[in-house]
């Protein structure tokens, strides 16, 4: 009978102090959780450089006392210039307003009955409106707004030795989309394509040739990269 009960009483003795250790193990605090890596923001001042190429079809139109003629002018051309721009982040969707301004060497010839010419121009603007979706460093946006250019138009008459100069200031319209990509906290790689319209531009002889009158249709696609620096 007593070495029964100094059995019970020996595994009573183990099961407290078992009991006791679980409570020990209970009490031992768990290391944090690691913080998760914030997002990137938008949010902010940003200007950089952009690069590209220009393609499309004008169609240009010369008629009045010359006899009706048509030509189709090819509007490739390279271009570069500089951008500068504000986002604000609110969530996923980032909102901004960008502006730039490009140099590009657009050169086109005709050739008609009785004159010949080139069209040309030298700079194009914008000023748009963007609306993006952000996935923390990558950001896919859409963009629209006005554009700004001038054309200048040289006719002359073959063999006749005079000609004249009309140039015409055009504000038009313009809408694409892109991709940014934040490679680093500062700096932000992009790529976009535009479509650009200037719609129709009418124009007369200045003097030169009288009766001579025109229209010309204005409009162009492009590609361009870009690099900006985030303020």
């Amino acid at each position: 009978m007593t070495k029964l009960l100094r059995t019970g009483l020996t595994g009573l003795a183990i099961l407290l102090s078992g009991a006791a250790g679980a409570a020990d193990l209970r009490k031992v605090a768990l290391p944090p959780a690691p913080e998760l890596p914030a997002l990137y923001s938008w949010t902010g001042f940003y200007a950089g450089l952009q690069g590209g190429y220009a393609w499309g079809d004008s169609r240009l139109r010369v008629g009045g006392a010359f006899a009706p003629t048509s030509f189709r002018i090819g509007k490739d051309a390279a271009f570069g210039g500089a951008h500068a721009g504000f986002n604000y982040q609110v969530d996923g969707i980032v909102l901004g307003v960008e502006g730039d301004i490009e140099a590009l060497d657009s050169r086109s010839r005709f050739d008609g009955i009785g004159l010949s010419g080139r069209v040309s121009q030298d700079w194009q603007g914008s000023a748009r409106a963007r609306l993006g979706l952000a996935f923390d460093r990558w950001m896919v946006y859409g963009t629209g707004g006005a554009s700004f250019t001038e054309y200048e138009r040289r006719v002359v008459a073959p063999g006749a030795g005079f000609g004249e100069r009309l140039t015409s200031a055009r504000t038009g319209w313009n809408v694409g989309a892109g991709v940014n990509f934040a490679f680093t906290d500062q700096l932000i790689l992009g790529a976009e394509y535009r479509y650009t319209d200037f719609g129709r531009n009418r124009f007369a002889s200045s003097g030169a040739f009288p009766g001579l009158t025109g229209s010309q249709e204005l409009s162009s696609h492009s590609a361009r990269a870009s690099v900006a620096y985030k303020f």
